[in-house]
């Protein structure tokens, strides 16, 4: 028995509306996109407005202001999440006992991670903006969507936080005497410290 996924974009979509190729394949795409919506989606959408959102494109009635959210909001940022968790594997495959580097020949070399980094950093950037604005929209209009704020139990709660720098800075300053003389000898400046 075949597992069931409803993704919010096909890769036709993802194919259009970024920089991967017509010619890949599409089996290659799918995973990339459930995954995407998995990490980056869900937990904007929260359990119930995810699971509603589902069951209204499987029931082929999606419309209104959920035909909206999905359309303007989430497919936008979806497409970019997905170009940027699909492209390092483009240059891979992974066959019998090897992991293959695909598309050099004489008159060209493959990309290099370093290559497509810039490209993955700036779809990174484009998916966060459209992200935010979906949290935006769900805030701001959380009457029409009952199921963002109906989630319990073990079920996943929409996040507002979207940005992430790869940094932690905690808001208080320490206050350990030990932490500020090291900080001090260390000629670390804290503001409040």
């Amino acid at each position: 028995m075949a597992i069931q996924h409803t993704l919010y974009i096909s890769a036709t979509r993802l194919k259009k509306d970024s920089a991967i190729g017509g010619s890949v394949d599409d089996n290659l795409i799918m995973p990339y996109i459930l995954l995407a919506q998995d990490m980056q989606i869900l937990p904007i959408l929260g359990t119930d407005l995810d699971a509603k959102l589902k069951t209204e494109i499987q029931g082929g009635t999606l419309d209104n202001q959920y035909k909206t959210l999905v359309e303007d909001y989430i497919q936008p940022a979806l497409v970019q999440f997905s170009f940027v968790s699909l492209v390092p594997y483009l240059r891979l495959r992974f066959v019998n006992n090897a992991v293959v580097v695909m598309g050099a020949t004489d008159q060209s070399s493959s990309a290099s991670y370093e290559d497509l980094e810039p490209v993955m950093n700036t779809a990174t950037d484009a998916a966060e903006f459209y992200r935010q604005r979906c949290i935006d929209y769900l805030r701001d209009n959380t009457s029409s969507f009952p199921e963002y704020s109906s989630n319990t139990g073990a079920d996943l709660d929409p996040t507002v936080n979207n940005y992430f720098a790869g940094i932690n800075l905690e808001p208080t300053a320490p206050r350990s005497n030990r932490v500020k003389s090291f900080l001090q000898g260390a000629d670390i400046t804290v503001y409040g410290c």
